[in-house]
């Protein structure tokens, strides 16, 4: 590898750092006080849009990007049972966590639901690219050894890291679902050879919570 390769891979992985340790401190970014007297959707549309400006970076500058990071278009065939399969198992969670939780089924109020579903797409398109993209791409890159299976185990711990709230809370439920997300999204992201599906079933995942169980505004121990 030459100088230029060199440089080019450091800029890439610095990046890519950089994007990790955003989605570490997201919730403070998105409330902080420079946010805090303007209106609602600035805050969060700042954050979302460092996100895409650094996965496009990081995109240019590693060599063969696109394909790398799971940006290009996969087979149509491959993909569409993927995202169904995920969307499947997304709303049998959300109604067995409905259950489990409330042992009733508790949609999210209607005057919410809009809102909520607009961020929950902004933040599923967030989360795939940084981790199923760029996170798990770069560690693919790197040749962990173990190869696939390695990258997809660390990159699913690190994101269930990256969701320190639920440490605090001890909320085992959704601290347990977020690292089976995060593997499950990368095992499709590998299959298909695009992070679409992930994002997809990110995305059900979600709204299957807002429509059985209420999100995560109604909550108690399990």
């Amino acid at each position: 590898m030459n100088f230029q390769d060199s440089l080019r891979l450091s800029i890439a992985l610095g990046l890519t750092i950089f994007l990790v340790l955003l989605r570490f401190d997201s919730d403070r970014i998105m409330r902080s006080d420079y946010f805090r007297s303007r209106s609602g959707w600035i805050g969060p549309l700042s954050y979302y849009g460092l996100v895409v400006l650094f996965a496009i970076g990081i995109a240019i500058i590693l060599p063969r990007g696109r394909a790398q990071l799971f940006l290009a278009p996969g087979a149509p065939n491959s993909m569409l049972p993927v995202m169904l399969l995920f969307c499947a198992v997304a709303i049998l969670n959300g109604l067995v966590l409905a259950f489990v939780r409330y042992r009733a089924i508790l949609p999210l109020p209607n005057q919410l639901l809009a809102s909520r579903l607009a961020g929950a797409a902004a933040n599923a398109f967030a989360e795939e690219l940084q981790f199923r993209s760029i996170v798990l791409g770069m560690l693919l890159f790197a040749g962990l050894p173990g190869g696939v299976g390695t990258a997809l185990v660390v990159q699913a711990l690190v994101y269930g890291l990256a969701h320190r709230r639920l440490w605090k809370e001890r909320d085992w439920y959704f601290l347990a679902g977020s690292v089976i997300l995060g593997y499950a999204a990368g095992l499709a992201t590998v299959t298909t050879g695009s992070v679409v599906p992930a994002m997809v079933g990110h995305f059900a995942v979600t709204a299957s919570l807002f429509a059985f169980a209420g999100g995560r505004l109604r909550q108690r121990p399990i």
